[in-house]
Parts: C-alpha cells; sequence; structure tokens
C-alpha cells in the first residue's frame, strides 16, 4: 500500500520530541509547525496545516490518547486537515473561516478526508482544557487574525503563539498594528507563566523576549519612526514581494518583522 505520507520528494512529515510530552511536527514543503501535547487521559493537537497526506496517521505513531484538536486562528494552513477528525475547537470568529479553503484543489482533498463536515466548537478567552495532569489555557490575541488564540501550556511553560508572533515576519493588516500592540502587551503580562515560545511558521522555540522586540516595533510604527526595509522579501518565505500577494512592506526592530500586506 502507498504511504499517504510520501510523495517524490519524500517524507511530507517530519516528527521531533521537545518535551517529556510535547512532540512537534514539521511540513517538509514549508517552515510550518504543529505541536501535539499529550496528557495522562488525552492529547491536544495545536492546528493541522493544508491537509496533505495522513496526518492522522503521524499523530497515531506518536500516541493512542485520544486527540482534541485545535486551531489558533482561521486560515486553511492551519485548518486543512482537521477533516481528519470529528471535532475541533478554535474561537467563534475562526470557526467562520475555518473550513474556506484556499483553492479548489486543498477542497476536494480536505473533503476526501473521513470527517469533511466535522463539528466546531467555540472557545473563549480564559478557558481552561484538562488533559489529565496536564493544563491548558486560551488566551485571545487576534490581529494578524480577529480569530486568533494563543495556547499556554501551563504544565510544560510552553506558549504556543500561531502566526501572532514568530522568527520570520508576522503579516499584518495597516490598521492591524495597534491590535497586535494590545496582544503583545497582554502576553508580556503573562511572561512569568512560559518560558519560551512555539510559532506556527519560520521557526520554534524562541525565547520569549522576542515579545518585546515585536512590542517595540509596534510602537514605532504606530508614531510612525519603524523603520522600513527595502523589500517585503525575507526568511524563507518569500523570494520576492511577490510572495505575499504582490506587494507588501516588512518593517523590521530587532529580532522582530512584520510585513504589512494589506
Amino acid at each position: 500500500m502507498t504511504d499517504p505520507n510520501v510523495n517524490e520528494q519524500g517524507y511530507i512529515y517530519g516528527k521531533f520530541q521537545t518535551g517529556p510530552r510535547t512532540w512537534s511536527i514539521m511540513s517538509k514543503s514549508a517552515p510550518q509547525f504543529v505541536y501535539l501535547l499529550i496528557g495522562d487521559e488525552k492529547a491536544a493537537l495545536i492546528d493541522t496545516l493544508y491537509g496533505y497526506g495522513d496526518l492522522r496517521k503521524i499523530v497515531e505513531s506518536i500516541t493512542d490518547k485520544p486527540v482534541m484538536v485545535f486551531n489558533t486562528h482561521g486560515h486553511f494552513d492551519h485548518t486543512g486537515g482537521n477533516s481528519f477528525w470529528p471535532e475541533a475547537y478554535m474561537s467563534e470568529y475562526a470557526a467562520k473561516e475555518a473550513k474556506r479553503a484556499f483553492s479548489e484543489e486543498l477542497q476536494k482533498i480536505a473533503e476526501s478526508h473521513a470527517y469533511p463536515d466535522y463539528e466546531i466548537h467555540t472557545v473563549n478567552d480564559g478557558d481552561i482544557i484538562e488533559l489529565g495532569g496536564h493544563t491548558l489555557e486560551i488566551i485571545k490575541i487576534g490581529a494578524h487574525s480577529p480569530g486568533s488564540i494563543a495556547i499556554l501550556d501551563k504544565t510544560e511553560r510552553i506558549l504556543y503563539a500561531g502566526d501572532e508572533l514568530e522568527a520570520g515576519q508576522v503579516l499584518l493588516g495597516r490598521t492591524s498594528v495597534p491590535e497586535h500592540l494590545e496582544s503583545m502587551e497582554k502576553l508580556k503580562s503573562r511572561e512569568a507563566e512560559f518560558d519560551f515560545i512555539n510559532s506556527a511558521h519560520n521557526g520554534t522555540h524562541l525565547t520569549k523576549d522576542y515579545i518585546d522586540d515585536f512590542i517595540e516595533l509596534d510602537r514605532q510604527y504606530i508614531a510612525g519612526t519603524a523603520k522600513k526595509l527595502d523589500s517585503a522579501a525575507g526568511f524563507g518565505w518569500a523570494d520576492s514581494a511577490e510572495g505575499f500577494g504582490g506587494g507588501g512592506e516588512r518593517y523590521n526592530y530587532n529580532r522582530a518583522y512584520f510585513v504589512i500586506i494589506r
């Protein structure tokens, strides 16, 4: 039988353990990560990528615990694999767009999975999820998407920030920078509760003082003093500005970058 997780370039996914009960699963086609957190009674999968291959098979090679699927936001590169499972958890805003595929091809792939009509449960700021000896908290931080959430692993002391904070670039709308600043300040107020940050794209295990750099970059942009780079291209995502839909403006402060795309 052909392995759905192998294509002409080799394996679609890689997996590696980052803590006693924490795994990272990486998409080979792009520097994108999903995370599997394993409790005594059940596991949590944070995001599900585009839906290629058989992500559920990879997850079940790591744990036999029942899996709760969470989405940091509703963009299809984070929700496309939801339909491998019968239900998923996300914000109310994310629920409105989670099943909206980026292309007809991706729509067909999602519909070919076991649960194309998977049930959506909504989560709210401050919700607590118990996996059995492993506690998670939902933190609302919408800016890249109004429906974004972070997931704080209170047991392993890890913050999962989705697309709202990363090493390569955060993609923002011109008017959403104030919301991003508010979100970063909210995470800053919780920094005593986690030791490092895992993002969805462009690298993982970031030191938590990345938050300080993003706060300063947001403040500079709002003040009109932020450093604008010559090209929107950067950090393994786009070779040119065309990679951001034909345009975009890249701004930088120390280790923080964001790209204004609309």
